[in-house]
């Protein structure tokens, strides 16, 4: 996938990626617009949206961003576009960036979910039975959360040195440019 230095509106993602055009052949032919200007539009969005090289990744509300200063549509549903989103994911994602994505995921939920819990300690019902609290559990999962983004930082670290190996359009780099020699 080519990816200029700066995405304009101006840039059209299917003239710059024409090979993409047999991938999204079905979007591509249903959108009537001027120069294909609309699916265009959407394509960014969701390279926006997915890549991790795009300066929007790492945006936690990024979805609204990209429907309101983008695609100037607030009223944008992205569920519409989830075929899209897959077959962007499948076809332009090294393995590396997919599960980078999915660890990205991963991580953002579980942060949430354990900075969501009380910490409790265990109690006794007034029928004296024990009621188990949840400070051990959080401990262990905070805990472990060094474990996980270890592995996460390897997966990043592999995504690095593909990308080290590869060139502009994707393309091989050579002995000397990749400082192998």
């Amino acid at each position: 996938m080519k990816i200029p230095d700066i995405i304009t509106s101006k840039d059209n993602f299917w003239e710059i990626n024409h090979q993409y055009t047999y991938i999204f052949l079905e979007f591509y032919n249903s959108d009537n617009s001027k120069n294909k200007e609309k699916s265009s539009k959407i394509m960014w969005a969701v390279y926006f949206k997915i890549h991790p090289k795009s300066d929007f990744y790492n945006l936690s509300n990024k979805d609204a961003i990209i429907k309101t200063k983008w695609l100037k549509d607030d009223n944008f549903d992205w569920s519409e576009y989830e075929s899209i989103i897959e077959l962007f994911k499948e076809s332009i994602l090294t393995q590396a960036q997919k599960s980078l994505i999915l660890w990205d995921e991963t991580l953002k939920k579980r942060d949430e979910f354990v900075h969501s819990q009380d910490f409790t300690l265990d109690e006794y019902s007034e029928s004296g039975k024990i009621i188990k609290g949840t400070a051990d559990q959080l401990d262990k999962m905070l805990a472990n959360t060094s474990k996980l983004y270890a592995e996460y930082f390897k997966i990043k670290k592999q995504l690095s040195d593909e990308e080290i190996k590869r060139g502009r359009g994707d393309k091989p780099l050579s002995m000397s440019d990749s400082n192998e020699i």
